[in-house]
């Protein structure tokens, strides 16, 4: 009975570690981006000060990354989590309108929704998705 209990509990505890582990996306979309050549910004917030206004009036927890190379900026909204990031783009006007015509799954990885501006669209989604 000792050793099937043992294997219960590293099996879940192998199972918590992957869930754990994709909970945040970022980490690997930043090193992505950084791979690519682009630049990252710490001032994320003076680009997408609608939108995060939006988000700061309902107590989301959303926080915004910025990344550059010349023309390019892919803007990066972290999530605090997957369901809270599916919950925003049901209930946020302003995220379904940037969301509208375009593929969902192109631009969400795990908790990260992606806003590509420039002239590189299809690169910066391809380096957002780890191709």
């Amino acid at each position: 009975m000792t050793i099937l209990k043992k294997l219960i509990y590293i099996v879940l505890g192998f199972f918590s570690v992957i869930f754990l582990s994709g909970c945040s996306s970022f980490t690997g979309v930043r090193n992505d981006f950084e791979n690519a050549g682009y630049t990252y910004s710490e001032d994320a917030k003076e680009y997408i000060d609608e939108l995060m206004e939006d988000f700061e009036e309902k107590d989301v927890i959303v926080t915004p990354h910025v990344f550059t190379k010349e023309l390019n900026i892919a803007i990066v909204l972290e999530f605090s989590s997957t369901k809270e990031l599916d919950k925003q783009i049901k209930e946020s006007e302003t995220l379904q309108g940037l969301l509208k015509d375009l593929q969902k799954s192109d631009y969400v990885r795990g908790n990260c929704l992606l806003i590509p501006i420039g002239l590189k669209v299809k690169e910066m989604i391809d380096i957002f998705q780890g191709k």
